[in-house]
């Protein structure tokens, strides 16, 4: 299993960027319905990409501060891409004005010794590229919303 870690600032509030998430991923869940997403990277000037399936779940934190979701996704014809499980969370940052974005996770490598030793080289750091293209869209999503937010609150006055 390769483990991967990616976290990723957002510029909102903790207690707003986790309900914003929360808006967007709990439906999800209670259906137990399936994303498609297409995960994708840039890679020297070329964009790849894949499509995959995303399912989403409420995870718990034992210390009942942030609101984990158990992430996972599987490649829609699948081919030499891996599955992926792991969390999705908000976590408070060291400012009021802004949230950590993580995404903490493992994945198998497809074929074996051969896939291992790409991983080495090259397809963990593609996993890495992938998971923080994805936060970075999450993460535009949380912060266009609350600045939108924040444009009707300062109009209202």
């Amino acid at each position: 299993m390769t483990e991967i870690e990616i976290r990723r600032q957002v510029a909102c509030p903790y207690t707003r960027a986790k309900e914003l998430l929360r808006d967007r991923l709990q439906p999800l869940a209670d259906a137990g319905a399936s994303l498609p997403q297409r995960l994708s990277l840039t890679f020297h000037d070329r964009e790849l990409g894949k499509e995959v399936e995303m399912q989403f779940a409420v995870a718990r934190d034992p210390m009942h501060f942030d609101e984990p979701w158990a992430i996972s996704w599987q490649p829609e014809v699948g081919g030499l891409y891996p599955s992926f499980h792991g969390s999705l969370s908000i976590r408070a940052s060291d400012t009021y004005e802004s949230a950590r974005l993580e995404l903490h996770g493992s994945y198998e490598p497809p074929l074996g010794a051969i896939g291992k030793a790409f991983d080495n080289v090259l397809g963990k750091h593609i996993a890495e590229a992938t998971g923080a293209r994805f936060l970075d869209e999450i993460a535009s999503t949380i912060e266009a919303r609350h600045l939108a937010e924040e444009a009707v609150k300062s109009a209202g006055r």
